[in-house]
């Protein structure tokens, strides 16, 4: 049941990437605001935290974040006709990137943090 569970995490963390990278151009008026940015953020450490509650491994609690990570970056590379849906000089996927990462990495460190107390109380 965990794994099912951790593999529809990080489903829902690929369908995240494509809303993120869709939403990442959007202008209020003539001021850009990175709303997929914004996004990645809350959704990459909640689906991260989440994926930390069915195990205590690290590296499968991080699999949300990997998936997002893999789609993202598909996504950036240039299609057949040389358009780019992450394109490389904007200041907003260089945002995309560091919010999707970060705060999940933190959230990660938690886990690995907690997993080892939990190793040390338990004498493993």
């Amino acid at each position: 049941m965990n794994r099912v569970l951790i593999g529809l995490l990080t489903a829902y963390a690929a369908l995240f990437a494509v809303l993120e990278v869709l939403y990442l151009p959007v202008y209020i008026g003539t001021v850009a605001v990175p709303v997929g940015a914004l996004g990645a953020a809350l959704t990459n450490a909640v689906l991260v935290r989440a994926a930390g509650w069915f195990t205590t491994r690290t590296a499968v609690a991080a699999l949300p974040l990997l998936g997002w990570l893999l789609v993202v970056l598909i996504l950036s590379a240039g299609g057949p006709g040389g358009d780019v849906l992450v394109p490389g000089d904007d200041w907003r996927s260089l945002l995309l990137f560091a919010l999707g990462v970060v705060p999940a990495g933190i959230v990660l460190g938690r886990h690995l943090g907690s997993a080892a107390q939990r190793r040390a109380v338990s004498g493993l």
